[in-house]
């Protein structure tokens, strides 16, 4: 990472930035109405399954963002010189994203195989960070209360996988309208903010990039969809959003503003026992009500979704399912923030004022989102257990653990308990919330 203040961008270099961002945008919109057109004519569509009837919706829709994002971040490396090697790197990257989507959109290929690709998606940047080739340099992560990560041999090997996973939970939570565009969006903003508190220029600058041309395929994905991302897009955008983490050494807030897409990921993996496609899932989270309503499951073993967690109570047509995602993509977002703050050196008056004002607003907004969409109430509230675990588990490392190597292992293990415990309470939480709802509705 290159801090901002390191980088010294001019007052042109600022506005060329502005304008390559609104070119993404503008051409991305534009681009969509004969993307949508052609892919109807050449008979790749899908159905929109959360509607009664079904209505035929043109697919692969990341092929549109995916060229308009490498074409930004062209004219970026134009711009910034500096940065030419990594956008070369983000670039081919999202080019065998596209790929390897395209070719899953068309085939269908299993769990393993997509894997496997998206393992070899993940190449070009382990193999250019490799110290014998050198052509981009990736900083180890940065954590709250430890700090920067030493890490030297350790992190570079995930690499390949951070990208596998940021696709994997993205691709798991699609297939609601405007969902997947509209959460990522939401995500990149407060990356966004996030990169501005502590001073990453590329957190920054290639969030701008990927924002615009997700954004702009956003407003064709909303209720009602014209258009699907596919496997094309969700790829894309995990890949995107991972690189952008990586790249912006923001890592942890990557992992904070994806909280609702990675706890979607672990409840269904931990539900049905390792990475299954859902097709090959017998038993369904959630049904399709007359009315087009959503209701959850009642079958013990069907699988444990976000969807399925949020219509526990009552049905939920799908624009307000999205609309409650898009709540807890708002209050991960703010805990991103707040976790950014943590990252900070605490010196000057300016950073105290910076620091109230942060968290004042991260706590109005956290109660407006949460007033007004109250069925997160429930979810919110484990998420910031979870993270206060996590914070006093950094704490505990940053006192007697991290200091003695040999007990990362224990550190890790303590990790995987929390998990474990996570996973238990959600599930008492699900039952729980499933069982008072139809005691109340036997009374009535």
């Amino acid at each position: 990472m290159i801090p901002l203040s390191q980088l010294q961008m001019e007052w042109y270099q600022i506005l060329l930035l502005i304008l390559i961002t609104l070119f993404v945008f503008t051409f991305t919109f534009w681009l969509y109405p004969y993307i949508i057109s052609w892919m109807k004519r050449k008979g790749y569509v899908g159905y929109d399954i959360h509607k009664k009837d079904r209505p035929e919706t043109a697919e692969s829709g990341g092929i549109g963002f995916s060229i308009t994002i490498i074409i930004g971040f062209t004219l970026i490396s134009l711009v910034f010189p500096i940065f030419w090697h990594e956008l070369f790197i983000f670039n081919l990257t999202i080019a065998i994203a596209t790929i390897v989507g395209w070719i899953d959109d068309r085939k269908q290929l299993s769990s393993l195989k997509k894997i496997i690709l998206m393992f070899v998606t993940g190449l070009p940047v382990f193999i250019a960070n490799l110290p014998f080739v050198g052509f981009i340099k990736v900083s180890n992560p940065v954590l709250p209360v430890l700090g920067r990560l030493q890490l030297t041999i350790i992190y570079p090997l995930t690499l390949p996988i951070i990208i596998i996973v940021m696709t994997n939970t993205v691709n798991m939570l699609e297939g609601y309208n405007g969902e997947g565009s509209g959460t990522t969006s939401i995500a990149l903003i407060f990356m966004i903010l996030a990169s501005f508190l502590i001073g990453s220029s590329q957190g920054i600058i290639y969030g701008m990039i990927t924002f615009a041309g997700i954004f702009a395929f956003f407003l064709y994905n909303k209720y009602p969809a014209k258009i699907f991302p596919g496997d094309t897009g969700t790829l894309v955008i995990g890949a995107s959003i991972a690189l952008v983490g990586i790249f912006g050494s923001i890592e942890t807030i990557m992992i904070l503003v994806m909280l609702p897409q990675i706890f979607n990921s672990f409840y269904v993996i931990a539900s049905v026992r390792g990475f299954k496609e859902s097709h090959t899932i017998g038993k369904k989270d959630i049904y399709l009500l007359e009315n087009d309503l959503i209701i959850a499951s009642k079958e013990p073993d069907a699988p444990l979704t976000l969807p399925r967690l949020l219509t526990a109570t009552s049905a939920l047509s799908e624009k307000d399912l999205v609309s409650h995602f898009f709540g807890l993509s708002i209050i991960s977002g703010v805990f991103s923030l707040l976790a950014a703050l943590l990252m900070l050196p605490f010196f000057s008056p300016y950073d105290t004022f910076k620091i109230v004002g942060v968290v004042s607003i991260s706590l109005i907004v956290i109660l407006l989102v949460i007033s007004l969409l109250p069925k997160i109430l429930g979810l919110s509230i484990i998420m910031i257990v979870l993270l206060g675990i996590a914070f006093v588990f950094l704490v505990i490392i940053d006192q007697f653990i991290i200091s003695k190597p040999v007990n990362w292992l224990f550190g890790i293990l303590i990790g995987g308990v929390i998990l474990i415990l996570w996973y238990i309470i959600t599930l008492a939480y699900f039952w729980q919330t499933l069982r008072r709802h139809q005691h109340k509705t036997k009374e009535n």
